[in-house]
Formats: C-alpha cells, sequence, structure tokens
C-alpha cells in the first residue's frame, strides 16, 4: 500500500482586482491512496508581493481527506501579475506539485464627489474655490494632482488621500486667458495607475456684462432724425457686480437710463434704453463702455451700431405744367420716385389726385419695362401698389402723369404719392394745365386700308409701322394711340402705347408696330387712336397677318437702311430669297407693297415665275430715295405658288437734317458773373454754412480787385415742405426761389451794393431744418421759367417771389453747392446737365458752369460720404468740386472770380466737321482770316488767337458741313 497525493488544480487565475483590494482563493491537497500521508509546506516561489501563500494546517492527510491552502492577491500595479505555489508532501507518489498563480491588477475605484466641479464664469484674472470630497477605500494611499491640457488655471490644496479615509478637497480656479477651460482631478492609487476622475470646468471672460443684443442695432433713420433702441445687460458671472458709470465714444449716441448705482445679481438683466440722432448717411458705429465694481474695478464694452438714411420719399419734379393744348388733346410727363435714404427699401403705396384731378390722370408705374399695375382703387379717389420696393441709390419708379382736358379752361390739381416711409410718408405735386377749344381735325392715314405684315414664320417676328399727317388748316388733338385689339399679344407697339399730342397744319408723326405671333395661324388686330372731331373722334385702322411655315426664305429678313442725312448717300440693302424646301418652289411675284412712303424701290424688278431648285436662290435690291426728312417704313413682299400668303421683309429707314451747319454764338461780357448759391438747409449743416459766411467778404474784396461784377443770390437745397420742423414762411421749400423768398430784404445782390457782404451773408443763413437735399432740380426751378423771367411765381400763394433778375444775358453764370450730402432730386444727371448747358442759349454751354462744395474725402463727419451726382454735373460743364470739410472756403471760390475775368476765347462746335478746311468764320458779318482762329479737335471747338478774341456783345457764325456718316453695312 502506497499514500498518494493529488492537487485539485494545476492553475489559479484571479481575474481582475482593483489595485489595492484583496481577494483569496484555495487549493485543497487530497489523499487519494489508502494510507495517510503528511502535508508539509505550501510556498510561494518567487518574490511577487501581489500575493500571500498559506497551508492552514499541515500534518497528517488521512485518506480521503484533504488540506486548504490558501492564496491570496492583491495586487499593487495595473497590470498581469503571476507567481507559482508548490505544495510538497511525504506521500509515496504526487509527493510535490506546483500551481500556476494569475491576477490582473484594475482601477481603484476611488469616490469623488461631486463627479463635476463648475466654476461657472469669471472674469479673467479673478478666482474662485470649491470643494469636493474623496473616500479612499482601500489600505493604500491615493495621491491627488490635476491633469489636461488646461490644467494650468486650476489647482488643490491636498496632494494625498490617506488609506481608509474620505478628506474634503479645496479647488481653485484662476484663470489667466479667456475661454471656456476643463480639466480633472485625478485621483491614483499608485503611479501610472488609472485615475479615478472629477471634470473641473469655469469660463473666463472679460467682463462680468453681456449686452443683449449685441452690437445693439438702431433703427435705420433719415439723417437729422432721432432714434431709441431698447437692450440689456446680463451678469454672467457668478458674483454680484455693482454698475458705476456708462459712457459713450460717440455723442451720436447716448444713454437715456440712469443705472449708476444699480446692483446686477449673477444671472440679472439690466435694462436700459439707447439714443441715436443721426448726423450723417451711412454707417456709424460707437462703443457704450459701462464701468462696474466687482472683485475690483472692471468695465464692459458693446458697440453700437446705427445707420443714418432711412428711406425717405424724394419725388420729382414738385410741380408739373403742362400748358396749353386742344381740348380733346392729351399730353403726358413723368415724375421720377425715389429714395433719398441710403439705408432699406421703401415702398410705393399710391396715389390720389384732388381738386380739377378729373382732367388730369396717371399711367401705370414702371421701373425701366418693368411695370407695375394698380392693384386696387380707382383715379382720382385713390389707386393703390401691392408695395413696390425702391432700393436707396440711382433705383427709382417712373410715373407718367396725363393731362387731358375735357372743357376749356385753366386747371390745377394736386397729385399726392404715399409710401411707407417713417417719417415722411406722403409727397404732394402741382398739376396745372390749360385747355382751349380747336378743330375739328382732319388727317390722312396710312398704310390704308389695313396695315399687312403678309406671312411671317412662326419662330420670327417683324416691325412695320404707320404714318399720320394733318393737311386741313385746324390742329389735331391726336391721344390714346394703342392696339385696341393685339391677337393675344402678337402685335405690339414696340415703344409702347402713345399718349398721344398737337398736331399743326402740315405736320405728321410715325410709329412702329411689331407682329411676333406664337404660333403658326392668321391673326386680326386694330390700331385706335382719338382725334378732336366730334363728328368722328376714334380712328381705327385694321392689321392683319398670318404666320405659316414657307419654303421661302429671306436673308437679312428685314432691310434697315438706319438713319441716313439728307444729303448722304444711301448704299443699296440686298436680301437673298432662297426655297429651303427639299423639292421645287417657283417665285410668281415680289413688290413693294403700300407703306408710309414711296421712298423704297426694287432696282431689278423680279422676271417671273421664277422656279428654284432647293438651295437655289436669287437677291433683291432695294434702294431708298432719303428726300423725304422723318421715319419711312414698308413692307417687301415675296411670292410662292401654292402658299396662301407673301413673305414679309420689312423696309426700315430714316431721313435727317442735310448736314450744312451754322453756329451762332453771342461773346459775353467778361468780368461780369451771375452767382447763385445752392445751399443745403439741412440738420447737419451749421458749421458748413458759417464757413461759406465766413468767405463772402474776403471773396467779395477779390472781385473788386479783378474788376469782376457780381450778382449774387441764394436758394436752398430744398424742393418739398417739411411742416412741423420747418417754421419759415415757405416750410423749407423754397423749391428753386431765391431768398427770402418774402422779400424782407434784398434777394439779388450786386457786388456794388454799400453792405454787399453783410445782404449775402445773411441770405445765406437758410436755415437748418429740412432733412432731404433736392439741389439738382431746385437748381433747374430757380434757372427755368416760370422763376427766371418773373417777379412772381404764378404757382404760389406768396406775392412778388419769382427770380427776375438774377440772370443778365451776356454774364457768364456760376452755380455754387454747398451740401454735406449727394443729391436726391432722381432724375438722371444727363437731364440737368443739358438744362445747364442750355440757360446760355445754343453754342453758350461752357459759360455755365456748376461748382461743388461737397463730401470728397471723408476728412470730417457728413451726412453722406460723397456726393457723385454733384460731382457728375461740377466736372461735366467745367466747373469744379471741392471738399466741404476744408476749414476756409476762399480759394474755392476765388476759381470763379478767375475764370470770369477773362474773355471767351474758345467756342465748342455743336457737330463734328467733315473737314476743317471748309470752316468759314464770321464776326459781326466779317470774315475772320484762317490765321487768327484754330480748330481744337480734341474739344471740337473753335478758339480764337488772343490778339481776335471778340469783343462783348459781338456775334460770331461759324460754317461748316458736318459729318456724313458712313451708312451701316448691311445686315
Amino acid at each position: 500500500m502506497q499514500a498518494a497525493a493529488v492537487v485539485d488544480r494545476e492553475q489559479l487565475d484571479f481575474g481582475e482586482v482593483p489595485v489595492g483590494e484583496w481577494r483569496e482563493q484555495q487549493v485543497l491537497i487530497r489523499n487519494v491512496g489508502y494510507v495517510p500521508f503528511t502535508a508539509l509546506e505550501a510556498l510561494k516561489l518567487g518574490d511577487n508581493p501581489s500575493y500571500q501563500v498559506e497551508l492552514v494546517e499541515g500534518g497528517r492527510v488521512e485518506p480521503g481527506e484533504s488540506k486548504v491552502v490558501k492564496v491570496r492577491f492583491h495586487p499593487l500595479r495595473e497590470e498581469p501579475s503571476e507567481t507559482q505555489l508548490r505544495v510538497a508532501t511525504d506521500a509515496n507518489t504526487g509527493r510535490e506539485h506546483t500551481v500556476t498563480v494569475r491576477g490582473q491588477g484594475a482601477p481603484t475605484p476611488v469616490q469623488i464627489n461631486p463627479p463635476v466641479i463648475d466654476f461657472e464664469t469669471l472674469e479673467v484674472d479673478s478666482d474662485r474655490t470649491l470643494a469636493l470630497t474623496i473616500t479612499n477605500p482601500v489600505d493604500l494611499p491615493l495621491t491627488v494632482t490635476v491633469g489636461g491640457d488646461q490644467a494650468d488655471p486650476f489647482s488643490t490644496d491636498v496632494v494625498t488621500i490617506p488609506p481608509f479615509s474620505t478628506q474634503q478637497v479645496r479647488a481653485k480656479y484662476l484663470p489667466r486667458a479667456l475661454g471656456r477651460m476643463g480639466a480633472k482631478v485625478e485621483v491614483r492609487s499608485c503611479e501610472g495607475c488609472t485615475p479615478s476622475t472629477a471634470d473641473l470646468v469655469g469660463n473666463s471672460v472679460e467682463s462680468a456684462f453681456v449686452f443683449e443684443p449685441t452690437p445693439v442695432p438702431f433703427a435705420p433713420i433719415p439723417v437729422h432724425e432721432t432714434t431709441e433702441s431698447p437692450a440689456m445687460l446680463r451678469n454672467i458671472t457668478w458674483r454680484p457686480v455693482t454698475i458705476s458709470k456708462l459712457e459713450t465714444t460717440d455723442t451720436s449716441f447716448s444713454v437715456l437710463s440712469n443705472l449708476a448705482g444699480q446692483r446686477a445679481e449673477p444671472g440679472q438683466l439690466v435694462p436700459m434704453t439707447l439714443k441715436f440722432a443721426a448726423r450723417h448717411a451711412g454707417p456709424a458705429t460707437a462703443d457704450l463702455t459701462v464701468q462696474y465694481e466687482s472683485d475690483k474695478p472692471r468695465q464692459s464694452q458693446v458697440m453700437l451700431d446705427a445707420r443714418g438714411g432711412k428711406p425717405t420719399l424724394a419725388v420729382t419734379p414738385a410741380s408739373l405744367d403742362f400748358g396749353e393744348m386742344p381740348v380733346g388733346g392729351k399730353l403726358a410727363q413723368t415724375i421720377r420716385i425715389s429714395n433719398a435714404g441710403t439705408n432699406g427699401d421703401l415702398l410705393f403705396l399710391g396715389v390720389r389726385g384732388s381738386e380739377d384731378a378729373a382732367h388730369f390722370g396717371v399711367g401705370t408705374t414702371k421701373r425701366g419695362t418693368q411695370a407695375y399695375p394698380w392693384r386696387s382703387g380707382t383715379w382720382p379717389s385713390s389707386l393703390q401698389t401691392d408695395g413696390v420696393a425702391i432700393a436707396p441709390g440711382n433705383d427709382a419708379l417712373e410715373l407718367t402723369v396725363y393731362f387731358e382736358p375735357q372743357a376749356e379752361g385753366t386747371f390745377r390739381a394736386l397729385l399726392t404719392l404715399t409710401s411707407n416711409a417713417p417719417f415722411t410718408p406722403e409727397r404732394t405735386i402741382v398739376l396745372t394745365g390749360r385747355a382751349r377749344s380747336s378743330g375739328p381735325c382732319e388727317y390722312e392715314l396710312r398704310p390704308q386700308p389695313v396695315l399687312d405684315f403678309g406671312n411671317v414664320p412662326p419662330g420670327r417676328g417683324a416691325v412695320l409701322g404707320i404714318y399720320m399727317r394733318n393737311p386741313g388748316r385746324a390742329e389735331c388733338a391726336v391721344k390714346d394711340i394703342h392696339l385696341s385689339q393685339d391677337a393675344g399679344g402678337a402685335f405690339f407697339m414696340p415703344g409702347g402705347p402713345l399718349t398721344g399730342g398737337v398736331m399743326p397744319y402740315d405736320t405728321s408723326f410715325s410709329t412702329q408696330v411689331a407682329f411676333r405671333p406664337p404660333t403658326a395661324g392668321t391673326y386680326s388686330g386694330e390700331l385706335k387712336m382719338t382725334i378732336n372731331n366730334p363728328s368722328q373722334p376714334t380712328v381705327t385702322l385694321p392689321i392683319r397677318g398670318v404666320s405659316l411655315a414657307t419654303c421661302l426664305v429671306a436673308a437679312p429678313n428685314y432691310l434697315d437702311f438706319g438713319p441716313i442725312r439728307y444729303d448722304c448717300s444711301a448704299q443699296p440693302r440686298r436680301t437673298l430669297i432662297s426655297n429651303q424646301c427639299p423639292y421645287p418652289v417657283t417665285v410668281d411675284d415680289a413688290h413693294i407693297g403700300t407703306g408710309t412712303s414711296g421712298q423704297y424701290q426694287i432696282t431689278a424688278p423680279l422676271t417671273a415665275p421664277r422656279t428654284l431648285a432647293p438651295g437655289e436662290g436669287f437677291e433683291l435690291e432695294v434702294t431708298y430715295a432719303r428726300n423725304v426728312f422723318g421715319q419711312h417704313y414698308s413692307p417687301l413682299y415675296v411670292h410662292a405658288v401654292n402658299e396662301v400668303s407673301s413673305l414679309l421683309v420689312p423696309l426700315l429707314a430714316e431721313t435727317n437734317h442735310e448736314g450744312l451747319q451754322l453756329d451762332r454764338f453771342v461773346q459775353g461780357t467778361d468780368s461780369q458773373l451771375d452767382v447763385l448759391f445752392v445751399v443745403s438747409n439741412t440738420t447737419t449743416m451749421e458749421n458748413f454754412q458759417r464757413r461759406l459766411k465766413a468767405a463772402i467778404p474776403g471773396w467779395l474784396a477779390r472781385a473788386q480787385q479783378e474788376g469782376v461784377d457780381l450778382r449774387v443770390a441764394v436758394t436752398t437745397t430744398g424742393l418739398v415742405t417739411r411742416e412741423q420742423q420747418c417754421k419759415n414762411s415757405t416750410k423749407g421749400a423754397e423749391g428753386g426761389r431765391i431768398v427770402p423768398v418774402d422779400g424782407s430784404r434784398a434777394r439779388v445782390v450786386s457786388s456794388s451794393t454799400p453792405g454787399a457782404a453783410e445782404a449775402i451773408q445773411a441770405n445765406l443763413d437758410v436755415g437748418l431744418c429740412h432733412n432731404l437735399v433736392q439741389g439738382l432740380e431746385t437748381t433747374r426751378q430757380a434757372l427755368s421759367s416760370p422763376l427766371v423771367d418773373s417777379q412772381d411765381d404764378p404757382r404760389t400763394d406768396l406775392p412778388n417771389d419769382g427770380n427776375a433778375g438774377l440772370l443778365r444775358s451776356a454774364a457768364r453764370l456760376a452755380v455754387v453747392v454747398v451740401a454735406d450730402e449727394d443729391d436726391h432730386s432722381g432724375f438722371t444727371t444727363t437731364s440737368y446737365l443739358q438744362f445747364l448747358q442750355s440757360i446760355k442759349g445754343p453754342g453758350m454751354a461752357h459759360r455755365s458752369q456748376l461748382y461743388a462744395l461737397v463730401p470728397t474725402d471723408g476728412s470730417c463727419t457728413t451726412a453722406g460720404d460723397s456726393a457723385p451726382r454733384f460731382t457728375e454735373v461740377a466736372r461735366a460743364t467745367g466747373g469744379a468740386v471741392d471738399s466741404i470739410c476744408q476749414s476756409d472756403y476762399q480759394s474755392f471760390l476765388a476759381q470763379l472770380i478767375r475764370r470770369a475775368g477773362n474773355p471767351q476765347a474758345d467756342f465748342p462746335l455743336t457737330a463734328t466737321p467733315d473737314d476743317t478746311s471748309g470752316l468759314a468764320v464770321r464776326v459781326q458779318g466779317q470774315a475772320v482770316d484762317t490765321s487768327l482762329w484754330r480748330y481744337d479737335a480734341a474739344r471740337n471747338a473753335l478758339v480764337f488767337q488772343p490778339t481776335a478774341i471778340p469783343k462783348t456783345g459781338e456775334e460770331i457764325e461759324v460754317r461748316y458741313r458736318s459729318v456724313c456718316a458712313a451708312p451701316p453695312p448691311p445686315p
């Protein structure tokens, strides 16, 4: 019999055990024999300190009994751990056994409360301390550190937690930079162990307050107006603060709320109200600074964002005079509706009429060719749109106004335009007109009996025309020339319906009618107009056309001779008529049909019939006689056998003047200068008006030294009234009338008058009440009828408010605009330029200049940052532009004196000579030798030599043949 010993396992695996905790397992030494043996020992092999081995009770082991070996695992690292256990007995078999022991050290479960420490928001360079609790559940000491990429602002006051203890730790946040930050409190039971963590979060800001909204916005408003804006201060930090002071960097902004001494708790909203006064157009920004007490004196800043220039309704002109016309006639004039603001669209809402509005009417509002039909209402009570948006700047709408008198008499109406402009939603225009009895009208209308377009193949279009003449002795009033039937839009007038006009004896007019068939078919239409003939007031002309596929094709499909001078040759025009079908086609006719005249002729008539093989063609050549002035439209018809209608080839041409040119000039008086100051009367002009007045005495002294006789008057840029703000007799709307309009002192001041400087300075004091600059239009009003040549303006109730006496026929004219923003008159600058150039008569454009003191360089605060409209007109007239911001205006005004002191030597021609050798120059009827003058091609001007400059009042004649433009190449 032998003793036999075994162990119950050869491997022992503890799995994962947190570092610092203990786990225990057993290995049994069993007696599987029939005799006892002795368990001698159980030993740990190696020096792994994480394991302990103990043979619980050694000694005799009876058969069938077991002895226990305890194995304990206490990991000290987070890593796999292994050792071996050897069991020794005195058994015959199984005397020694080796057991492999394994285990894995796992992270220690340290308790940290709370798991997140939120320091909230605090100002940079300030601190806050909060507490957390750490519980150590193991027999190892724990190490406390702060980790993470943003650990620097955070710290703790404890670094070690003893075994089996709970300890409070104080965490501190002291940010030195701005922004949201985060770190972790890391607690480890061993070096390299996975830490237990708690999040540390905080936010660092520049100041305690945020502004709602940021930046603080202000509603766009017109220059010279004010607006208020609410805002909120929110304390976003964890500590209460106290407001001490509020201030802005721009006096255009102010704080209406008194917040000094107010305490703001964490998260509290503090309301306040801010005010903005628009002193110039365009963006306006400033900073609002809020000073307050926190951990130390601190401040918050926010941008204030405002724009001057909220939508403002501007209408030009302020009045329309249609003059006199026959009863039954109709005249049209156009008004321009624009947005004088700089920020945001203006909505045009509608119109209404009053007084004699039944004799007037309005058309459809348009922007270029785009029409905006009236949505509802009737004239004259009210017409409404859907709200047509007008952008600031060059955008504008045009509204046609009609005078259509129903009876004899003088008529006056008020046209009121409405908008959503917040401060001036309405503008009113005065309409006047006179009507006389006339007629009955006799007329000649061509073509007759029908305007026939023949065949215009699908996908193409064609243009023909009509001609109407008055052969009778009575004048013809013609109106409402339109297509009463347009075949669903297939027929149309390219220039749109014509309002009408007056045709005296033996005068005529022409207009175009177009045909663009949308699909194949036969089309019928009608042209209709009204004349002043009670027995036959309506004139109609049938229109017809077909659109069918045809084998014939014309290349080009129309012949346009263009505008041709009466004495210039017209090159013949040709078109190729060809067969586009895959089978032969026979052409049996080609002729010029009934048109508006007989100016066209086929040079080689077609020998018919002519059969064309597929692709074959022939040319037709047409000449134009050019011996009748005006526009001429005729149809060229080409017919093929078996086709229903003839193919149309339109013929178009216009004969103009023959080209013999005679320009007449009258030499003006040197050293005479009429000056009209056009001074802005808006709310931001105080400093600039003061500088202008300061320059007057020195300017007059300079004129006296140079021997220049000045005549000076003043008007404003105010075209329409500003009722509540302007308290003078015109309510700010001089409308071109020179001041003072009421005649309380001299309105036109001569430089030779005693006290002239003081009188001009007084007139320059035009007030500071308006909000709309329309200087180009007030200039036109001031220098045109009825103001310029009347003692009284018949359109107003004020007596003797005309501008007669301002202009001298022989004197030069200088218009001096002084404004701190651009013009908002509405019409194109070209129309104002042409007006100024025409004041002194034909060929005397250079006798009138516009000078502008306006914003140019941003060197000071102005209502507008530039003035491109004033600048364009000034430069185009040969005037000058300079900055209104300069401190002294004397050097600018001195330019007027220098130019006026020199006699005129250069005279611009109205056309380009075809050969300068053919120029003939006469002064007072006497020929001037060619050595005494020269032609300046760059300026297209005649320039006299210094010794031959004509004297004041002498008449100059320049005769020449103008260039005969080359006919355009065939299409």
